[in-house]
């Protein structure tokens, strides 16, 4: 249990300087900040997630002391907190003797659903803590915006009229939420996977490596994004949720569109130049991701890869 105690602390240490490092407000502080959960899924994926469990206590209370109790609570519920759960869910399995092993593991599509749930819920927390009600939330974000506006005149920027910079900020109120939990959703997931390798290569990962490609989110998930969708039109908090809940499942749906890619090309020539143009064009243009969502939806509604014949051995490790 020392052992355990000293990998956690040293894991909460790591995490909250990578959280901290944003106040030096260096142009490299941001990018180690979206990899403060790093440490504590290293933590949890190859020792165990007591070590992960005192790490995100261990920097939540760092950040607490040195700054305030919003620091403390913020890295709990959108950083420390998401980065446990999902990294105990990786390794929780049941006994099964037609899995692999005996064993049959939580699946990716569970991992990536789970992970959706965290980054809306701790969107929703931030959105909360900022505002009770839609107007006073659109009027935070009006200020902001004013004040970014205003930054940009002193520096040089041609700036903009009252009018635009009104409609501007409506627009950015409006995003905003489904862009902060997609950001979130990805982060984690990013960081899990790195941190699932390291673990896999210090060979201290105690499951079997997934078979990502196999990703198939289950079939409910298409009524809940059409039900999720048509909340979003609500007018007030109630839209703002719904819109943070429905970009995280279309990322999810992106995701599974990039899997079926992935495995509907195996063996086949054109496979690098396909999976090579699908990548440079969303990571490029931004906007065909979108095809890749709406791919990975037909895929779940229809089982495409079972139709055409590439789906149907079982998943490794129980990743459907």
């Amino acid at each position: 249990m020392g052992q355990i105690l000293l990998i956690g602390l040293a894991a909460g240490a790591a995490s909250a300087l990578l959280v901290a490092g944003v106040a030096a407000g260096t142009m490299l502080a941001v990018p180690l900040f979206y990899l403060a959960p790093l440490p504590i899924m290293v933590a949890g994926l190859a020792f165990s997630h007591w070590a992960a469990l005192f790490g995100v206590l261990f920097g939540a209370a760092s950040l607490g002391v040195v700054f305030s109790t919003t620091f403390l609570f913020a890295y709990l519920i959108g950083i420390g907190g998401p980065a446990w759960v999902l990294a105990y869910a990786a390794l929780l399995a049941r006994d099964e003797p037609a899995g692999r092993g005996g064993m049959v593991w939580f699946s990716v599509s569970g991992i990536v659903i789970l992970a959706a749930v965290l980054a809306t819920g701790s969107t929703l927390a931030g959105l909360l803590s900022v505002a009770s009600d839609y107007e006073t939330y659109r009027a935070a974000v009006a200020a902001a915006f004013g004040a970014f506006v205003e930054v940009q005149k002193e520096v040089g920027g041609a700036g903009l009229a009252p009018a635009d910079a009104a409609s501007m900020s409506g627009l950015v109120a409006g995003v905003l939420p489904g862009m902060a939990a997609t950001l979130s959703m990805v982060t984690q997931l990013v960081c899990l996977y790195l941190a699932g390798r390291a673990a896999m290569v210090s060979g201290r990962l105690a499951r079997p490596w997934p078979h990502l490609a196999g990703l198939r989110l289950p079939q409910v998930t298409s009524l809940l994004l059409a039900v999720i969708v048509a909340a979003s039109v609500i007018p007030g908090m109630a839209g703002l949720a719904a819109s943070a809940a429905g970009a995280t499942l279309v990322t999810a749906f992106v995701l599974a569109g990039f899997a079926a890619l992935h495995d509907l090309t195996r063996g086949r020539t054109a496979r690098p130049l396909i999976l090579t143009a699908a990548w440079v064009a969303t990571l490029a243009l931004g906007w065909p991701v979108l095809g890749v969502a709406l791919f990975g939806l037909v895929d779940t509604m229809f089982h495409l890869r079972t139709r055409l014949g590439t789906g149907g051995g079982p998943p490794a490790a129980n990743d459907r």
